[in-house]
């Protein structure tokens, strides 16, 4: 026996040494690093010119993976919903296509949220991809939701990537994520950060959806190598607020991916900050598309047209549902929604925000109206719940609403069987005057009958009001949804004439 041990130890040591020299041999190629990230997010309609271009997006991951080895693909959320074919499948057809693409990881945004955690952990397991999400809990169990991971450590050629993905706060109140909890952002990252360099990091990647104003900061101080922000609707001048450092990267349009080449080089025994050498925002739709993901996507667009492509009436006015529009003003569909609820529910009031208008496209008078425009338009499949409120508590609720009206947020309040004026001008919650409830004054003390959205009963959007107010489901067990009562009135009547009544009237010149 003392023979055998006497003639492992040094076959053992021949490991290690081979081991170390290899190890050596690895840094000390690595005299100039260099790396490329490809970024995109925010595709969560593939039937969409803009959001649905994967066929694309799987060439350009190719033809950049083909080049060499420090290539990573992190894709940046926002795409499991909401959609048409989301509304049925709580996005797992956005997974299998980006299967077939294979990013290294995927961040988890508040829209992996439109069909809440448990819906986001089965998603996370067909996913052939890790999902992470560094600052977010599930506070029955007290730890990340089942399937999401604090952080990822990805190893391509001779370098290893650590990705951080952070959450804002507000994802609970837009989503009603009563059994979600969001820790403080920035500690997630220093904590993770730590970590990810304790296992090796070459370098790290913070992914974000809020335009937090700490990054800059994390990034000069070498916490983190590199960061972008996926929310598309940022103008320049909220980017220009947050992001000053050039390794800060943005994603600013839908549509498109960000090329990012970084570099450092080597300086005696360590190694200089990773440099951004160039950077480019391209548009995926100037890539061919791949023949095979594009016949998968097809697939899936056919089973929706074959669920969905079904005349059912016919626009007689023009239509828009512009996000900017349903999000600030009056507007001619949501008119029509709001009447088909009140109808249905036979209230004095119905309202709903205009952020669960999400069609984004515009209708010529005469052009046919298929189940698939108002699935698409309506995706949420929220249903509906009635209300008892006073007249001071709608007055309050209508304030809640037009809050955060600069922001162009989804609360925007659009109404039936009512009529209000606001002034964006005046301060936060007295904003709201001339409120008619018919073609009457609203009374503070007497009751209404409003019906809304479940999202909205539950105090999404701010709705803190309707959350405290006494409710009944108009039909128990199972309340209609608002895309279902739309869609039936539509078949009824057929021709839709609807149009800008002056329920909502703009104060003060802006």
């Amino acid at each position: 026996m003392s023979k055998k041990f006497v003639l492992l130890v040094p076959i053992a040591l021949l490991f290690i040494l081979a081991a170390h020299s290899a190890v050596a041999s690895h840094k000390n190629d690595n005299s100039k690093a260099k790396v490329t990230l490809l970024l995109t997010a925010d595709m969560p309609d593939i039937s969409d010119r803009r959001t649905g271009q994967y066929a694309s997006l799987q060439t350009l991951v190719k033809q950049y993976r083909a080049q060499n080895n420090n290539v990573f693909f992190v894709f940046g959320g926002g795409s499991i919903g909401p959609s048409a074919l989301a509304s049925f499948d709580r996005g797992s057809h956005i997974i299998d296509l980006l299967n077939s693409i294979e990013p290294d990881v995927m961040a988890v945004t508040k829209r992996e949220f439109s069909f809440y955690e448990d819906e986001l952990s089965l998603r996370s397991y067909e996913a052939a991809f890790p999902f992470v999400a560094s600052n977010v809990l599930d506070k029955r169990v007290s730890v990340p939701p089942d399937g999401l991971q604090t952080s990822v450590l990805v190893e391509k050629g001779n370098l290893a990537l650590g990705v951080i993905s952070v959450l804002h706060e507000r994802v609970i109140e837009e989503y009603q994520l009563f059994n979600i909890a969001i820790t403080p952002a920035q500690k997630a990252i220093l904590d993770e950060a730590e970590q990810l360099r304790g296992q090796g990091a070459d370098m790290i990647l913070l992914h974000y959806s809020y335009p937090f104003p700490f990054v800059d900061t994390l990034l000069t101080e070498g916490v983190i190598d590199a960061a972008f922000i996926t929310d598309s609707r940022l103008n320049e001048a909220d980017l220009a607020d947050i992001k000053q450092h050039p390794n800060n990267l943005a994603l600013t349009r839908q549509g498109s991916a960000i090329v990012a080449n970084f570099s450092r080089n080597k300086n005696k025994n360590s190694f200089d900050p990773w440099q951004l050498a160039a950077a480019q925002e391209v548009e995926l739709d100037e890539y061919e598309k791949d023949a095979l993901l594009q016949q998968q996507q097809s697939g899936y667009e056919t089973r929706l047209e074959r669920l969905l492509n079904i005349q059912i009436g016919e626009w007689q006015s023009p239509i828009s549902t512009l996000r900017q529009a349903v999000r600030s003003q009056e507007n001619a569909f949501a008119n029509f929604v709001t009447d088909t609820m009140r109808d249905y529910g036979n209230a004095d009031i119905a309202l709903i925000n205009g952020g669960s208008i999400r069609g984004d496209r515009q209708y010529a008078a005469s052009s046919p109206i298929t189940r698939q425009d108002i699935v698409r338009e309506l995706p949420f499949r929220a249903h509906v719940v009635t209300l008892t409120l006073t007249g001071r508590q709608v007055v309050q609720a209508l304030e809640e609403g037009v809050s955060q009206y600069e922001t162009n947020k989804g609360g925007f309040p659009h109404v039936s069987g009512l009529s209000y004026t606001f002034n964006p001008n005046l301060d936060v919650m007295s904003r709201v005057t001339n409120v008619l409830v018919g073609q009457q004054p609203i009374q503070p003390d007497t009751n209404y009958k409003i019906i809304t959205s479940h999202f909205l009963a539950d105090g999404g959007d701010g709705y803190v009001t309707f959350k405290q107010a006494p409710r009944k489901y108009t039909f128990n067990p199972g309340p209609p949804q608002v895309t279902d009562l739309v869609i039936q009135a539509i078949v009824r009547k057929y021709a839709i004439s609807v149009q800008v009544e002056g329920r909502i009237s703009k104060a003060g010149g802006q």
